[in-house]
């Protein structure tokens, strides 16, 4: 037998291409995860141990304030034998940079040089307490130069330090986008926390020293601990990295739904593949092979084929690592990759799996050829097993498996995400195991339509259903494939079609200037819209009113306004009054059932509501300042930016002409074309790693379909015999592909939807209220169109060559 192993092995190899691709694309997206993820760990200890290099203890200070911090320096410094200390501060706060507001991560660079880990790559190291070093990539992202002033944001009010320095450092626990002196950092306050202490201490008294710095900083607190540096660092690192694992789980989840995807092609393609084999394992019984000789021989090739398959994954697994570690290296700042390797769960699971699902994919094909007679050599067709009591077992096992699955789907949107997964996975192992019933009924619906085309369709429509399980193994590569793109499609535009009402309502207005003591100069309107950026721009006129005993002003909002903002939550309607986010956090209001807007000619009772940031001002409707008897003059400018535009500088452009006319300026682009790109980002994220079971499942749908056209080369040839011309073949071949392709598509399509609604309300769960479910019909049209066309190419080469063998030859093949 392994003589007939090899043999076959060499036969059918280019057979078994789409199980091959399968199983090393799975293993390579395993492995690759694996050693990115030991680079981001290794690269993440080198930047942690950089950070505490010249520190001989650490304090842990977590747990103190600010105020007992600036005690506590004291205390460490006046220890005898300690010759330099530095509290590591870490907060985000509000930055101003060229006269616009961004949140930025803010650090302490420390006086003492053998405790500044920070290198510096342009410049010079602060040498005085209002002087401040700054990343060097974000420097360039804010136009921010050498020796310019940003403000940093505190709880006792904005502190200005000077730009003297960019520094390249890496990130680690302690990065940050700008580094203030310790005496900076103490004043802001409690905006920045305080993990630890770095401490350096003379090397003749270090154990001396250690004990006392214990008695002294445990004076007040027994609890806080001092550990040494190597203790300290093992502890940060253990830390940090859980992100990396936590993000590792993420990429994997992803993994396994490639596996998943992979699993069923592969065991598609070899169930395929066997049925085509048929008559020839028939016949080696027919020559005195046993039935366990047979079994063995197919599942020791299966294995052959696992192990081959799993190494090439793993070694295309690993030149994967190396290309995205070196891609990222070169195209991100301030993250730190360390060598790439793998540990031998790392490689030895992935490869396991590959090997595991190539033989398991063998086994109920392997029992169900190894029950043939010898005398099934002379039959000319398969039998179909879905009747009686296989057919009455795959019908409850199918049903257990979508009841089962479903339950877990509606579980998962309640934040339960691996169980919906889960559920996600079982449930379509029930579609897959009800195909051979559910397909062909389908099939049998459109057949006629297709049948009354002529011969080569009514042949078209009765081959598609003569064999149930050959076609649903050919159908669920389609459906696979399907239910995944679609899924990705109306997941990707439900939610961001979600979260996009969710910034209209929080961010609605791009940008606006305010002038709130007085009207605005004449032409502030005209500049803001020449600033570069800006798409379209809106007068508003506005006056002083009372409300509730606040004089404040109020804004009223035209149709010409209300076509600027995103949306129409912050457009007041009849009897509303809409109230900025500055002006309630200003004055600490609360809305109540309504609210009172009082001028000496009249006043007024509206229904409150927030709107987000639009300034310290009211909003109300067309009409009411008339009603109320106010003189309006034009108090502010609102302006839309262009799609694409750098917020940044629309904003500190903007903020320029607000300045030189005495106003203030008001409005979210940053904020919310920030979000956008992170929404972009993460989307691009799960597109780019489901792509690779889309690809798994598009490489199994091709080559699924075309080894159905191969198994029935003796169909064709019969075919032909009877006077079945070369292009009706060719024309009953594509219709049976259009068939299954189309029958595929829209059952995939109904899945995918289904899936994507069920996956996009678990994911915003908490997070997003009214989740909206989003179709966009020409992106499903053109799946629909797609996968069609795919079926219908994958069946030219089959075709074609299926036409050029002649009927005396097709009907002598095995």
């Amino acid at each position: 037998m392994r003589t007939v192993l090899w043999g076959s092995l060499r036969a059918h190899s280019r057979r078994y291409v789409t199980a091959v691709a399968a199983i090393v694309m799975s293993v390579a997206f395993m492995v690759a995860v694996n050693a990115l993820s030991a680079s981001a760990r290794d690269g993440l200890r080198s930047d942690v141990v950089a950070q505490y290099a010249g520190a001989d203890l650490v304090v842990d200070t977590s747990a103190d304030d600010s105020r007992t911090l600036d005690r506590l320096i004291d205390q460490i410094r006046a220890v005898d034998g300690v010759e330099g200390a530095v509290v590591n501060r870490l907060g985000f706060v509000e930055v101003e940079a060229r006269s616009a507001r961004q949140l930025m991560s803010v650090g302490t660079v420390a006086a003492d040089r053998d405790l500044r880990w920070q290198e510096v790559a342009d410049g010079v190291a602060p040498q005085r307490p209002r002087e401040a070093l700054m990343a060097a990539s974000s420097a360039k992202r804010y136009d921010v130069a050498l020796g310019d002033t940003v403000r940093v944001f505190g709880q006792r009010g904005p502190v200005e330090v000077a730009i003297t320095g960019f520094t390249t450092s890496p990130g680690g626990t302690l990065g940050s986008t700008v580094y203030v002196s310790e005496q900076v950092g103490s004043r802001l306050g409690d905006v920045l926390t305080a993990d630890d202490v770095s401490v350096r201490v003379a090397d003749t008294t270090a154990a001396a020293t250690g004990k006392a710095l214990r008695s002294a900083v445990g004076a007040d607190r027994s609890e806080r601990p001092v550990a040494d540096r190597e203790a300290w660092v093992d502890s940060a690192v253990a830390e940090a990295t859980n992100d990396v694992d936590i993000l590792q789980r993420m990429v994997l989840v992803f993994a396994a739904i490639s596996a998943f995807v992979g699993t069923l092609v592969i065991a598609s393609t070899i169930t395929t593949v066997l049925a085509q084999r048929r008559r020839e394992l028939a016949l080696l019984r027919c020559v005195g092979a046993t039935r366990r000789q047979i079994v063995r021989s197919l599942r020791l090739e299966s294995l052959a084929l696992g192990v081959a398959a799993s190494t090439v994954g793993v070694l295309v697994g690993w030149g994967l690592g190396h290309a995205t570690v070196a891609a990222l290296r070169a195209w991100t700042a301030g993250i730190s990759f360390g060598a790439v390797s793998l540990s031998p769960l790392g490689v030895g699971l992935p490869f396991a799996l590959g090997v595991l699902v190539a033989v398991g994919a063998t086994v109920l094909p392997a029992r169900r050829i190894g029950r043939l007679t010898p005398l099934e050599a002379l039959r000319p067709h398969e039998t179909t097993g879905l009747s009686g009591g296989a057919g009455r077992i795959r019908v409850a096992l199918g049903t257990v498996l979508v009841s089962v699955g479903g339950a877990g789907l509606v579980l998962g949107t309640g934040d339960l995400i691996p169980v919906g997964l889960a559920g996600g996975m079982t449930s379509f192992l029930g579609v897959v195991v009800l195909a051979p019933l559910l397909v062909p009924a389908l099939l049998r619906l459109v057949g006629p339509v297709v049948g009354r085309s002529g011969v080569s369709g009514r042949l078209a429509a009765d081959n598609v259903v003569r064999n149930p399980r050959r076609t649903a193994s050919t159908a669920t590569s389609l459906l696979i494939g399907v239910t995944l793109i679609t899924m990705v499609v109306i997941g990707t535009a439900s939610l961001r079609g979600s979260i996009d009402r969710d910034l209209d309502a929080s961010y609605a207005l791009d940008v606006g200037v305010v002038a709130a003591g007085g009207p605005l100069a004449e032409g502030v309107g005209d500049r803001v819209d020449g600033v570069d950026g800006v798409d379209s721009v809106a007068t508003l006129p506005g006056g002083e009113v009372e409300m509730d005993g606040h004089r404040v002003l109020a804004l009223e909002v035209s149709p010409a306004a209300a076509r600027i903002v995103h949306g129409d939550t912050v457009v007041p309607g009849p009897g509303e009054l809409v109230i900025g986010e500055e002006l309630s956090t200003a004055l600490d209001l609360s809305y109540g059932e309504s609210a009172r807007l009082r001028t000496t000619f009249g006043e007024l009772d509206l229904r409150p509501r927030g709107g987000g940031s639009l300034g310290e001002v009211v909003l109300v409707g067309p009409g009411v300042l008339d009603e109320l008897g106010v003189a309006a003059e034009p108090r502010a400018v609102w302006a839309r930016g262009e799609g694409g535009a750098p917020a940044e500088q629309v904003m500190a452009d903007t903020a320029t002409v607000a300045r030189s006319a005495g106003a203030d300026v008001a409005g979210s682009m940053v904020q919310r074309t920030w979000i956008g790109l992170q929404l972009d980002v993460m989307l691009a994220v799960v597109v780019g790693l489901l792509a690779v079971a889309v690809l798994i499942a598009v490489v199994g749908m091709t080559g699924t379909l075309s080894l159905s056209i191969l198994e029935r080369s003796r169909e064709n040839a019969l075919l032909r015999a009877l006077g079945l011309s070369r292009g009706g073949l060719r024309r009953t071949l594509a219709g049976e592909a259009l068939l299954m392709a189309g029958v595929g598509a829209v059952l995939g399509t109904t899945l995918g939807g289904a899936y994507a609604w069920l996956g996009v309300r678990a994911l915003t769960e908490g997070l997003v209220d009214d989740v909206a479910f989003s179709v966009p019909w020409l992106q499903v049209a053109i799946v629909l169109a797609a996968t069609t066309a795919t079926g219908l190419i994958a069946s030219v080469v089959p075709a074609r060559r299926a036409t050029r063998v002649s009927p005396a030859k097709g009907i002598a093949m095995l």
